[in-house]
């Protein structure tokens, strides 16, 4: 689910449209954070521009397959299995370089935030985490053999894989900066230091943006697991003799979906603290002896409301479903029978 910038809310354009307009010094300070919380609206051609990004990548992987040279030893026999998988890699360029578009658009949206500039080392921080990340990942899943013929390991399209891994991964990089930014934004006291409704705004915009990011980001990695998958079912066709376990593609998504998980837990842990300070500061919990208790629990409870510290159960489902996409599409396609 690639979801572009929407317009904000006619809540939100209220409260921004009174930041705005301030003239005192006061105003000058909400002028100040309006840099912060104003949502730009895409422009008329964003959607096309995006098709046609997608379907550019969607073109480029599928020809990356089918013009390998060793789509060449596939026989009518056996080529309707690397047609699939080359639409799978197709489908996973397509979706992977829009996503990458979008993800990159909205990271950048999150860091402007950040006043008066991005902490270095807080940049250094998250480009470490990215990058032994990376290197887990490539060390759980690449030294083990995949598919194998009497004990040898095959590695057909294997330079057209080594491709696409190293360009899922760039492509990954937007989206797990703006995690790790997010993160950042709501565990630093100094970049809350502003009017109460500016405040209230940030939150309710971090929150925003991680669940774009999160909406985006777990099809990607879902994309990755079935052509996994997919591609056990190309080599077992290709190879009459061939061994490729299942659990091998469980194993990527089990990876895929804790690293996902990692990174959305540690934003949304954050980003729910500072609205705990938020709503301690400007809804605090009336003492159980105040003759009226009702107004100031309404209030804690409708700012919380707003604020998003109190999901629903759908919205915690929808993200579960999400986080654990890798996974449960892994357990789906080993449970289908071969």
């Amino acid at each position: 689910m690639i979801e572009l910038d929407a317009e904000p809310s006619s809540e939100l354009q209220t409260e921004t449209s009174a930041v705005v307009t301030g003239t005192s010094a006061e105003g000058d300070d909400l002028r100040y954070s309006t840099k912060v919380h104003a949502d730009e609206s895409p422009g008329s051609w964003a959607l096309v521009i995006l098709l046609v990004v997608a379907t550019l990548g969607a073109l480029l992987g599928r020809s990356l397959i089918l013009s390998a040279p060793d789509a060449a030893r596939f026989t009518p026999a056996n080529r309707a299995a690397l047609g699939l998988w080359a639409g799978l890699i197709g489908v996973l360029c397509g979706y992977g370089l829009a996503a990458f578009v979008v993800m990159t658009r909205w990271s950048w949206q999150v860091l402007k935030i950040f006043r008066p500039r991005i902490p270095l080392w807080s940049a250094a921080r998250w480009l470490l985490a990215i990058f032994f990340t990376l290197i887990a990942v490539w060390l759980v899943t690449g030294t083990i053999p995949a598919g194998s013929v009497n004990g040898r390991p095959v590695h057909p399209f294997l330079h057209q894989i080594y491709g696409l891994t190293i360009a899922g991964a760039v492509a990954a990089i937007p989206g797990l900066i703006g995690f790790l930014a997010l993160r950042s934004l709501a565990r630093n006291d100094s970049q809350w230091k502003e009017q109460p409704r500016c405040q209230i705004l940030m939150a309710v915009r971090l929150r925003r943006y991680l669940r774009r990011l999160l909406g985006t980001f777990g099809p990607f990695l879902t994309l990755f697991v079935v052509a996994t998958a997919t591609r056990r079912q190309l080599i077992l066709a290709f190879y009459k003799d061939a061994a490729y376990p299942s659990n091998y593609a469980v194993l990527i998504g089990l990876i895929f979906a804790a690293v996902l998980a990692l990174y959305h837990v540690s934003a949304t842990m954050a980003i729910n603290w500072r609205c705990e300070r938020l709503l301690d500061e400007y809804a605090p919990i009336p003492s159980p002896r105040a003759d009226n208790i009702s107004t100031p629990l309404s209030r804690r409870q409708d700012l919380a409301a707003l604020l998003g510290a109190n999901s629903s159960w759908q919205q915690n489902f929808q993200n579960g479903i999400f986080v654990l996409a890798p996974l449960l599409t892994a357990l789906i396609g080993t449970a289908l029978p071969k």
